[in-house]
């Protein structure tokens, strides 16, 4: 089931500021998570200026990918929603 997963963050957590490199080995950790359990990436999204970042992944569950930005560490720079979603085609 594809899952359309909404990170935002705060222009001051943003992993675009110089001081703020430790968020970036958290998405690589969440990728390899995501990876171990068999979850794809359909696409990628950002929104800079917003931001905001815009996921598209095929995943079993919604559970999958929580877990994986839990054990990450991102959830400590985003807030992040998790939403099943259908093809309109």
């Amino acid at each position: 089931m594809r899952h359309l997963v909404i990170m935002r963050h705060s222009p001051e957590s943003c992993p675009g500021r110089p001081e703020n490199e430790a968020v970036h080995p958290c998405f690589n950790k969440m990728q390899d998570l995501l990876d171990k359990h068999g979850v794809a990436t359909v696409g990628k999204w950002a929104d800079p200026p917003a931001h905001v970042s815009y996921i598209v992944l095929d995943a079993p569950n919604a559970h999958v990918i929580q877990e994986a930005i839990m054990e990450s560490g991102l959830f400590l720079y985003t807030t992040t929603e998790v939403r099943p979603v259908l093809s309109m085609d």
